[in-house]
């Protein structure tokens, strides 16, 4: 009696295993390989909101498996493969997005970089009656005249997001340069 009780529980034991959800390998790696996708396309860079979807699916997915949900985890892997194909689709467009962005940024920077150099240019016809320090303004301009070469460079390698951030530096920088200079009577 007692062989056939433990028998009877081993057997339960081993019929509860068997029919436990098996891990949904196949689908999580193909969205493990989706996600990874993404991110090497710089889809947290270029589809932001996009890739935050598929990051949060990612999470979801990562705390199935820990948990060992994995009845869930077949429907979450599924949900991240199609979160990570919509960021990884949405990289061009944001591209394209950023890109006219920083065409527009260049733009303004060359028509602001003139007007910048005549407004230096009195302050240091002004001389000793100027009244701020021209050297770093003088400085400025020429860093400014490389940072665009930078920018270029970073533009023609394709990578947009540091072309970008760097012409939006030099902007803020040039724009600072402007007022100060206007503030001290030397409008162009």
């Amino acid at each position: 009696m007692k062989y056939l009780k433990v028998a009877a529980v081993a057997a339960i034991a081993l019929l509860a295993f068997s029919c436990a959800p098996k891990l949904p390998q196949a689908e999580v790696d193909a969205a493990t390989a989706a996600f990874n996708a993404a991110k090497t396309a710089q889809a947290d860079v270029y589809a932001a909101d996009a890739f935050k979807t598929a990051s949060a699916a990612n999470d979801t997915l990562q705390a199935d498996l820990s948990s060992k949900a994995y009845a869930k985890a077949k429907t979450d892997a599924k949900a991240l493969q199609d979160a990570s194909a919509a960021a990884s689709a949405a990289v061009d467009a944001g591209k394209a997005t950023m890109k006219t962005s920083l065409d527009q940024a260049v733009t303004d920077l060359g028509a602001e970089l003139p007007v910048v150099q005549k407004e230096l240019a009195k302050a240091v016809h002004a001389g000793k009656k100027a009244k701020l320090d021209v050297k770093p303004y003088k400085t400025l301009v020429a860093d400014t005249k490389s940072g665009l070469a930078d920018v270029k460079s970073s533009e023609d390698a394709g990578n947009i997001a540091d072309a970008n951030t760097k012409i939006t530096a030099l902007k803020a920088t040039l724009d600072d340069a402007k007022a100060k200079l206007e503030a001290a009577g030397y409008k162009a």
